[in-house]
Parts: C-alpha cells; structure tokens; sequence
C-alpha cells in the first residue's frame, strides 16, 4: 500500500471508529433516560452507581435508592426525555435535554429543561449521573390549577390522597391516580367545549 494513503486512511478509520461510539453511547443515553421500568433502568447503571442534584458532593444515591425514586414516580408517569444538545469530554456526557412524562402532558405543561453530566465507566455502564435543574423552568403548578379545582369540585376524597399542602405525593399510586384523575378531567373539559 501507498504510505502517502495510509495517514489519511488512518485518520478516516478512527473518525469512522469514534462516530460509531459515540452513537453507542448516545443510543444508551437515551434508552435509559426513556425508561419506564426498574429493569430498563437497571441494565445501564453500574453496581457502584451514584446519583447526585445539582453536584457531585456526598456519597449520593447509590443504584438501589435511585431506582427506589425512579419506581416511585418517574416509572409510572412513562418519562419521554429530548437530547437537546450534547458535549463529550473522554468518558463523559454532558446532555441537555427536555423531559415530559404522562402527567405533564395531560396538564399541557411543557416539560422540565435540565442538563445531566453522565460518567461511564470501562464496561460502557454509568457509574455516576448529576442533575442540574434549569432554573428558568416555569413552575407546573400554573398548568395543574385548573384540574386542581375540579378534582377539588368533583373527586375531594381522591384530591387529598394525591396533592397535599399544596404539593404532589410523589409515590407510585398516586402516580397512576393523577393519570386517571387528569384523563378525567380533560374527558369533562371535552364535554363542555
């Protein structure tokens, strides 16, 4: 073979090579931030996995608890999550992304922006997540109001398991009941337009 070829050959293998990884890692990224079950989940976070809000500071939430948190109410709600943008340093992802779940979409809420800097590991698994709110989100509570009151109107029993002091009861039942009151709620909406 030519030598004159073989630096340019080289040079296109390894863009070739390190496309196709990046791909890989992306395609991980967003199967597991579209995951709706434990065991979707589970299968790209490593034993010694770690959560953290807004910085990597502590001991954080180890891969059960997180799991636990994500059972409890992001599992149930079916998260669809938007890559916005992305940037690569080594092993690490920083994504930016949009978030909206069956709840926020019942309610016409656009979706939590926010930003997570992921680590993998060398077997390809993530050992540590951070999550960093984007701080200019508007407050959902807006877009909630109104079925708020008629579920306050209709259903107070089925209110109080679900919202109290003015705030959701974030577990897995209420999970699934804010879906079932929210259908409801925009069947009536439905009727009355």
């Amino acid at each position: 073979m030519n030598k004159r070829l073989i630096k340019p050959l080289l040079f296109v293998i390894t863009i070739f090579v390190t496309s196709c990884s990046q791909k890989n890692y992306l395609q991980k990224i967003e199967e597991y931030s579209n995951a709706s079950t434990v065991n979707e989940k589970e299968k790209f976070m490593a034993d010694n996995y770690h959560s953290f809000f807004v910085e990597a500071k502590g001991t954080g939430a180890d891969k059960n608890a997180s799991l636990q948190s994500f059972q409890n109410w992001d599992a149930p709600l079916h998260p669809q999550v938007d890559i916005l943008s992305y940037t690569i340093n080594k092993k690490t992802w920083t994504i930016k992304f949009n978030e909206q779940n069956d709840f926020s979409k019942l309610i016409g809420f656009p979706g939590w922006k926010a930003t997570e800097v992921i680590t993998f590991n060398s077997k390809k698994l993530i050992e540590q997540l951070v999550y960093i709110p984007d701080y200019a989100n508007p407050s959902y509570k807006k877009w909630l109001q109104p079925a708020v009151a008629w579920v306050q109107n209709n259903m107070p029993d089925s209110l109080n398991t679900v919202y109290q002091n003015n705030k959701l009861v974030k577990n897995e039942e209420s999970a699934k009941k804010w879906v079932r009151l929210l259908k409801q709620w925009k069947q009536s909406r439905g009727r009355q337009e």
